[in-house]
């Protein structure tokens, strides 16, 4: 009888332990799955967006959507992008597990994070987040143009839009060298996929575009 009442009990000590073990690390954690979550939401967004892009432009995307829902749907996404990089950024000022301050995700250069992603002996982590900040303003510079010069300043948008394909090159140079879930794996593999989908796809609009010329 006794037995019986102490097992229980110790099974009770040790399943209490162990959620108090996941509440604190939880605690001290959740700002950055918050900011992993967002950067992946960024990602998606930004990859749908350069995606619906390149289709209104070739004409692809209006054999399944109206060009007026096409529009809307593109500038939802692109507004969506922004709070989502806002999210993505400002969360890291909340995470104590890696420190950032406001000038190191603001100011390209600034941070020297190391991840332990090197390139033939050179660390890539403060590269690689240069690289998320400078496609972030280049996010900025291309959602604020298209919101306000698509009608007024047509062809200085048109030229100031293909930012956007620098923007997707960084954003995936970023993700490839720092993102904790792109190291190895499924994940990594996944992401280098849809970089050469979204590769191809941004060839394809510039030959369109007669910016680059097959010999």
């Amino acid at each position: 009888m006794l037995l019986s009442s102490i097992v229980p009990n110790y099974h009770m000590s040790v399943v209490s332990s162990v959620l108090n073990v996941a509440a604190q690390r939880v605690a001290m954690t959740w700002p950055w799955y918050v900011v992993r979550g967002a950067g992946f939401v960024a990602a998606g967004l930004l990859f749908l967006l350069m995606l619906s892009g390149i289709g209104q432009v070739t004409g692809a995307t209006y054999r399944y959507i109206e060009p007026v829902k096409a529009w809307a749907i593109h500038k939802s996404m692109a507004i969506m992008l922004c709070v989502s990089i806002v999210v993505h950024v400002s969360f890291l000022l909340l995470d104590h597990y890696i420190s950032f301050s406001l000038v190191q995700i603001l100011v390209p250069f600034a941070s020297h994070y190391n991840n332990g992603t090197k390139l033939a002996g050179i660390p890539l982590g403060g590269i690689a987040v240069t690289l998320g900040i400078l496609a972030s303003y280049g996010v900025i510079i291309v959602v604020l143009s298209s919101l306000g010069w698509i009608n007024t300043r047509k062809k200085k948008w048109h030229k100031l839009h293909y930012l956007s394909y620098v923007v997707a090159f960084f954003v995936f140079l970023h993700a490839l060298y720092i993102g904790s879930d792109l190291k190895y794996g499924i994940f990594r593999q996944a992401w280098i996929v849809l970089g050469v989908i979204l590769g191809v796809g941004a060839i394809s609009r510039l030959l369109r575009a007669g910016t680059t010329r097959v010999r």
